[in-house]
């Protein structure tokens, strides 16, 4: 903290520090302390001049709140939470919002190449919204901030998500328990001047970025449909389920007997038609397939510990379910490398997919990742099941394919079990039929994976390198 003064407060060691009054009553006379921390870790050059956020963007658009009309997808629009925004690979098919019943429902839409905020909960969360992006519609908890393209969208999506800027955002926050912040105070909020060709630098790694995140986007979005195609699999989205009820939410299916005694699983999502016509397909047009057993060399949950948290300089950094899924993983914590005895066994290894075994249906759970220049060395939570394929028999990158698509993920959630949080074990995990096209068809699928992989990494690089160009011209 670059406060004035800071102090041990009464016997708790709890921090405290003074504020100058001058700053309370030239501000926006806030009394709550959180407003004044200071937890940049910058020191600014002297010289440095400020200017509010507004005169640098078009707009901040901060939506009306409204009631949420689900509906069919032929009806509506896709729609994502202030959470999904964040994530790689947003569920922009999994709900859908009425495009007629919803009033102005346009101000609700995304657009590429806006910066989103997160208004509500976890206040400050910022993307850049990808392609895949535009034309969903959003919660009115997400802001969106307005910038040309050509001149100032690298500089502020930079400065808003530096610890400087973060810094900031978190202090114009207010609420006692749940977190918000309004549009208008983003259009205000405290920011640098700083010289053009720093900004013209910021600006072309931001759009690099950009443009690398849609790209990977894509080329995940062909290879799941070459796992189709080389498997001869039809989709199952346009599968139709006998339904009951006033607005049809209630699915229904008959089994057999014969059905029942296979696994004796008395939960009805055992037999859900989606994953049953899944696994029938595999079986009867695919060439080949095998279970996930005899293609792999393990299959692992992580052990079960007392975390012992540390700072970053003396940690291995640790992940959980939800981090595998975002776009740049975020609050991470660091585990002590002198206080765990069994770290190895906690570590990541290149290739590896990994699967949230444990979560909410929608959620994270059942979703996968692979382990390609992003979590090598870290360690992972028991929430996270690791795969390790056997390369001789498998490609591990179209493993991920097929894990991560409609039919990995229908297979996946049909084995889970548990009455409020949702699980799967290594057991049933290893009972996934996996169709095995040609192994020059797996490797054009894994090497489509891989070069997604390698354009995400390379855009979190060019980010982390707009980040020292800005902390240059803060500091210099």
């Amino acid at each position: 903290m670059n406060n004035d003064v800071i102090f041990d407060l009464f016997e708790n060691n709890q921090v405290g520090f003074l504020i100058d009054s001058f700053k309370v009553s030239s501000g926006d006379l806030r009394l709550d302390s959180s407003h004044f921390v200071d937890d940049s870790n910058i020191i600014l050059n002297a010289n440095i001049q400020f200017q509010p956020l507004s005169k640098l963007i078009d707009e901040v658009e901060e939506p009306n709140l409204f009631t949420r009309i689900y509906c069919d997808k032929q009806f509506g629009v896709p729609y994502i939470s202030s959470s999904e925004m964040s994530q790689i690979e947003p569920p922009v098919n999994s709900r859908f919002i009425s495009k007629t019943l919803i009033k102005n429902i346009n101000q609700y839409l995304l657009k590429r190449g806006q910066i989103l905020v997160s208004a509500a909960g976890t206040v400050g969360s910022i993307v850049l919204a990808t392609q895949e992006l535009d034309g969903v519609a959003g919660t009115s908890d997400i802001l969106r901030i307005n910038v040309n393209m050509e001149t100032n969208l690298g500089f502020v999506f930079t400065y808003l998500t530096s610890s400087f800027g973060a810094n900031e955002i978190s202090n114009l926050a207010y609420g006692a328990i749940i977190k918000r912040i309004r549009g208008f105070q983003l259009a205000e909020l405290k920011t640098p001047i700083i010289e053009d060709a720093f900004k013209l630098k910021m600006n072309n790694n931001v759009i690099k970025a950009l443009d690398n995140r849609d790209k990977a986007n894509e080329l995940i979005k062909n290879a799941r449909t070459l796992v189709l195609n080389y498997n001869n699999l039809k989709s199952l989205s346009d599968i139709k389920i006998d339904t009951r009820g006033i607005n049809n939410e209630t699915q229904i299916r008959l089994i057999s007997i014969r059905d029942f005694t296979i696994e004796f699983r008395l939960d009805s999502h055992f037999y859900n038609p989606i994953a049953n016509f899944a696994n029938e397909n595999i079986k009867k047009f695919s060439k080949n397939y095998s279970t996930l057993n005899e293609i792999t060399k393990d299959i692992v949950i992580g052990k079960r510990f007392k975390r012992n948290y540390v700072e970053s300089d003396h940690g291995t950094p640790f992940i959980g379910s939800k981090n595998i899924l975002q776009i740049r993983p975020s609050d991470l914590k660091f585990l002590s490398n002198s206080e765990i005895g069994f770290m190895d066994d906690l570590m990541l290894n290149k290739n590896m997919i990994l699967v949230a075994c444990s979560g909410s249906l929608g959620g994270t759970f059942g979703k996968a990742s692979l382990v390609y220049n992003n979590f090598e060395n870290y360690a992972a939570s028991q929430h996270i099941l690791r795969i390790i394929a056997n390369e001789e028999l498998i490609d591990p990158g179209y493993l991920y394919a097929f894990l991560s698509s409609e039919y990995g993920y229908q297979t996946i959630t049909k084995y889970r079990w548990g009455a409020l949080i949702d699980e799967i074990d290594e057991k049933d995990m290893s009972k996934l039929n996996i169709p095995l096209p040609l192994f020059n068809q797996q490797k054009e699928i894994g090497d489509m994976v891989r070069e997604a992989y390698n354009l995400r990494a390379e855009a979190i690089k060019l980010e982390d390198e707009a980040q020292k160009l800005l902390t240059e011209a803060l500091t210099k």
